[in-house]
């Protein structure tokens, strides 16, 4: 069975002056399905959730893209098709000292260019004001990333300024005092133009680490100095290979680690890779 790696961030948006709540405000799942359904409610059990504390109302829920809004968050990109979402209720009515919920699925198509992709999702919480005959405006706003099954030897479809790892996950298992193992891997950014891209390992004390690049649950991240790749690559859509070395001088002091390599282009994109290590299991 595949394991789905699950990130949750539950935050709630609390929206002054209409007196709702709305939950999850944001989070994060890994190895998303590519080519079929994934009931994200049915699977993992998170739902829309809006709680009212004042008067009823009806709220309407509209996927978006977050460019469209000005929203980003670094190493992820938009959503090819905000469609590809959904939800049971588009309308949501919530009564007085109350809640009302909705589940959600995502499908997206059987393309090969959708794996190792880091996507971005906006949701509109919208309430439809009825003092103003059926005005709507924009209530809260949710935020869900999803990154899609990691995947060697396929190429992603690049819009303008994105850019991606293939796979988006590399893995280093049974790992011992000691040992020196390689990955080669390919990296794609967009256009035709090749363009320096820098690499360098993601400072786990900054905002981005601790906010946005969460670590899988169950993984510790790696110390300094058992991760190597190259500090500098030219790439453009049809990929430059690169390497990822770990090193290991001493046994690991936790079974799972992680770490991170984030690719910036000229222009300040971001992508980012996931580095895997477990421990040899001595029985």
């Amino acid at each position: 069975m595949r394991y789905l790696s699950i990130i949750a961030i539950f935050l709630a948006a609390i929206v002054a002056g209409i007196g709702i709540s709305v939950s999850p405000g944001t989070f994060v799942l890994q190895d998303v399905p590519v080519g079929k359904m994934f009931d994200i409610s049915g699977q993992i059990g998170y739902f829309i959730k809006i709680g009212s504390q004042s008067k009823p109302g009806y709220y309407v829920l509209t996927p978006r893209k977050p460019s469209d809004d000005g929203t980003k968050a670094t190493g992820y990109y938009d959503f090819p098709n905000p469609e590809w979402f959904f939800t049971e209720y588009e309308t949501l009515y919530v009564s007085p000292k109350s809640d009302a919920q909705t589940a959600m699925w995502l499908k997206l198509p059987d393309d090969p260019s959708l794996y190792n992709r880091h996507f971005l999702l906006g949701v509109d919480v919208s309430p439809i004001i009825e003092e103003t005959k059926g005005m709507i405006s924009v209530g809260a706003y949710l935020l869900f990333r999803f990154e899609t099954e990691a995947k060697a030897g396929v190429v992603p479809k690049l819009q303008d300024g994105e850019m991606a790892f293939a796979p988006s996950v590399v893995r280093f298992d049974s790992l011992s005092k000691g040992d020196n193992k390689s990955i080669d891997i390919k990296f794609y950014s967009w256009g035709k133009k090749r363009q320096p891209i820098k690499l360098y390992r993601l400072d786990p004390e900054s905002d981005v680490a601790k906010i946005t690049i969460i670590p899988t649950p169950g993984y510790r991240r790696a110390p300094e100095g058992l991760l190597y790749f190259p500090e500098k690559i030219w790439s453009n859509s049809d990929g430059e290979n690169l390497f990822i070395q770990v090193a290991l001088p001493e046994e690991m002091d936790y079974p799972r680690l992680e770490d991170f390599i984030i690719a910036e282009a000229p222009n300040g994109n971001k992508a980012f890779l996931r580095v895997k290590m477990t421990k040899k299991n001595k029985y």
